[in-house]
Formats: C-alpha cells, structure tokens, sequence
C-alpha cells in the first residue's frame, strides 16, 4: 500500500523520541525527530547512555539529557537500506566554545578521509552546521577495505545549551547520496525544546 502524500508531494511523517531511561535519574529525551512513513529507527544492542540531565521537567514528565549518547539504526524501508545513526549530546554555557568543538570534530574527520560537502543551515531557529565525507575501513577479521560515507550533523540549542551531534554512515554510497536529503529532512525536524 503506497504512503498518503500531502498535496505538496511531502510524504506524511512520524514523529519518533530518542530517549533513556536511568534507574537514578529518571526518563531523559534526546530529541523528538519527524521521519517519513516509509522510514522507521530501531534500537541496536548498544545501550544508550546518559551522563546527566536538565533540572527541568518538561512535556510529560521528563527532562532534556544534557550529557549522553544514542545509537539507532535509521532505516528506509523502500530500499530496505539501514543506515547507522548515532546522535552523542553535550552540554555548553558557552556558545563561542560550541563552535570550536564544533569545528575541531569536522576538521578531524575531514583528515581521516575525504570531503563531499559542507553546508551551513538554519533549522528551528539554531544554526546547524554539516558535512558528508567518505573514508575507507578495514573488515573485521579480513585484510580488504570498505568505502564508507558518512553526514556529520552539529547544531546547537541555546535554549537547552545541549550541542547535538549527529553521525549516519552506509557503505552503499549510492542508495546513501540518493537519501541525502530525506536524511537531513529527517535530522533538521528535530525538536530539542519546548
């Protein structure tokens, strides 16, 4: 059965929550994201962690993680492509040190590999920043490489003073610049604050 699309063409949307629940601290959110029907996140065996979280309660009772990290797996059902998805959270007062972390992390992948393509974007308000670079990886337990791209997503939320990193890498570099901009589609509807 095909997806219901808005008059605009846009697929309808889901809106999924990537979150935690610790024994000490209680129910953390990392983000409410919007992701096509046609698309879903499943949990992977790497247990998320949370370091720390707002002293606010917001929404229904839980509050913003300010120091942790989350791996999914985003995945395009059409394709029956999975595509790792990690989102890693820390906490900033200071919005000048926001962009030198910032810069320092795609400097460093950049000289691990090769840049694609950089762009500056604004999404609800913040400044996002991104990049899509390509590197090469060993298999484990085999001696041949394996070409990877990966898109670098940092943006920054000054309500929240949380800068949210995230990192979706595939080895089918094809299906993956196809799905490029259903992923940053995906990643700019983030809500980090209410």
């Amino acid at each position: 059965m095909a997806n219901k699309k808005h008059l605009s063409g846009v697929e309808d949307e889901t809106e999924v929550v990537l979150a935690v629940s610790n024994p000490l601290l209680g129910q953390g959110v990392f983000v409410f994201l919007k992701i096509p029907k046609s698309w879903r996140i499943v949990e992977t065996p790497i247990l998320p962690e949370c370091n720390s979280l707002g002293k606010d309660f917001v929404g229904n009772g839980f509050r913003w993680v300010t120091s942790g990290f989350i791996h999914t797996t985003l995945i395009n059902e059409q394709k029956n492509q999975a595509y790792p998805l990690s989102l890693e959270i820390k906490e900033f007062y200071d919005s000048e040190k926001v962009l030198v972390a910032t810069q320092k992390r795609f400097e460093k992948v950049v000289r691990l590999g090769e840049l694609i393509e950089m762009e500056k974007i604004n999404i609800n308000g913040h400044e996002a920043h991104y990049i899509i670079w390509t590197d090469q990886k060993r298999v484990f337990l085999k001696w041949r490489k394996v070409a990877l791209v990966h898109l670098e997503y940092a943006v920054f939320c000054n309500v929240t003073k949380r800068l949210m990193l995230f990192r979706i890498s595939s080895s089918n570099i094809k299906n993956f610049m196809e799905d490029k901009e259903k992923m940053l589609r995906i990643l700019s509807s983030l809500t980090c604050h209410f």
